[in-house]
């Protein structure tokens, strides 16, 4: 531990395979297609073992897609909230699927992207979630993402070859069937009647690599969506696919008392796990004490000159002190790709581990890799 070099996101490869198993009978069971979506977790160092199991990637604009495309292969698929003129034409190039937010979207761009062999989706906005985190939420009111489901029309889905639905985050199963009876009840008949409508994608958000996760429900209730619809069913998990398989260690540099105890380390949560800062995510620390337990509480915070750059509030058995290591637990998911080097600090190094081979140092960071990002 006390070797560990920091700050760094390590991968645990072992537990990764681990998940991709899971992912393999569901997907062997349910006969669905899952993509990874990159917006999440765009780190090629570790597509290796996800290309023998994943159909290919969801991508959020030309970069994402490119990444897709060049680095991971399979199916390319690629949304945005709104597309702008001169990216269109690498985005198309990049993806097998582009799907749009709006029916102008659909019209402004449409005819160019099938020029070159794309199929065309549109995002359907189903105006009802259970996801407990409002800001996580596209389904929250005056929300901008996709067609609310009330203006789906005929008209537009006969342009277009699928449909893609996002209102679930870190769920299970029953979050996963609410959305498929509310999509047959409400748009059944409607796909239906549209022969051209290959694939329906249900979006991200199920937690399918944890062990409590139920595979066979999972598998039953998307055999039932696609007999009922009759159409190809996609999945697009990210946190799913790497829950549990990441750890982000930190040291503590400096422990200061104004009041309250507060230990400096060497990553910001700022640069490092902004959700912490502006989302209020909170990340489990390993050893540190819950449920009331008493013992030696610090605020954890980072060495940039914001004063809330803080993790939070943590309890642990024994007093920290300079030198020790810290570990957060479940980091994969959203935290990297929001990386940034405010108040110029470095980028954390990125990590594998695994029985065989221990510790690899996949990836480390410069001042040149600060310089070309001014």
């Amino acid at each position: 531990m006390q070797k560990l070099p920091t700050p760094c996101h390590i991968i645990d490869v072992d537990r990764l395979k681990e998940n991709l198993e899971r992912i393999r009978l569901l997907k062997e069971a349910a006969g669905c297609k899952i993509l990874l979506a990159v917006k999440g977790f765009s780190a090629p160092y570790f597509f290796e073992p996800m290309q023998a199991v994943l159909d290919g990637v969801s991508a959020s604009g030309p970069y994402e897609a490119r990444l897709g495309r060049e680095t991971f292969g399979g199916y390319v698929q690629t949304y945005s909230p709104a597309f702008r003129e001169e990216d269109i034409t690498d985005i198309a190039k990049y993806s097998d699927t582009v799907i749009f937010n709006s029916p102008k979207q659909l019209e402004l761009f449409s005819f160019q992207v099938r020029q070159v062999g794309c199929m065309c989706g549109v995002r359907i906005n189903p105006m009802k979630s259970s996801i407990w985190k409002e800001d996580a939420d596209p389904c929250r009111a005056y929300s901008r993402l996709g067609i609310p489901m009330d203006e789906v029309t005929p008209e537009i889905l006969k342009q277009v070859d699928g449909i893609h639905f996002h209102a679930m985050c870190e769920q299970y199963t029953e979050a996963l069937e609410e959305l498929g009876e509310l999509l047959v009840s409400r748009l059944g008949d409607m796909i239906r009647s549209q022969k051209n409508i290959k694939w329906v994608n249900l979006g991200g958000g199920q937690l399918i690599g944890r062990q409590d996760y139920d595979i066979v429900a999972a598998a039953r209730i998307l055999t039932a969506l696609h007999d009922k619809l009759g159409v190809d069913i996609i999945l697009e998990p990210c946190e799913g696919i790497v829950t549990e398989c990441g750890s982000f260690a930190t040291k503590v540099c400096d422990i200061v008392s104004n009041g309250r105890a507060t230990a400096i380390l060497d990553a910001s949560p700022c640069c490092h796990m902004p959700d912490a800062v502006f989302r209020d995510w909170r990340h489990d620390v390993r050893g540190e004490l819950r449920d009331g337990q008493e013992g030696y509480g610090y605020y954890l915070s980072g060495p940039t000159c914001f004063a809330g750059d803080t993790f939070g509030y943590y309890v642990f058995a024994k007093p920290l002190h300079i030198g020790d290591i810290i570990i957060f637990e479940d980091t994969a998911a959203y935290t990297w790709v929001k990386n940034n080097t405010f108040n110029g600090i470095p980028a954390p190094m990125i990590c594998e581990y695994s029985k065989e081979k221990g510790l690899v140092i996949k990836k480390t960071y410069s001042y040149d890799t600060f310089f070309e990002k001014l």
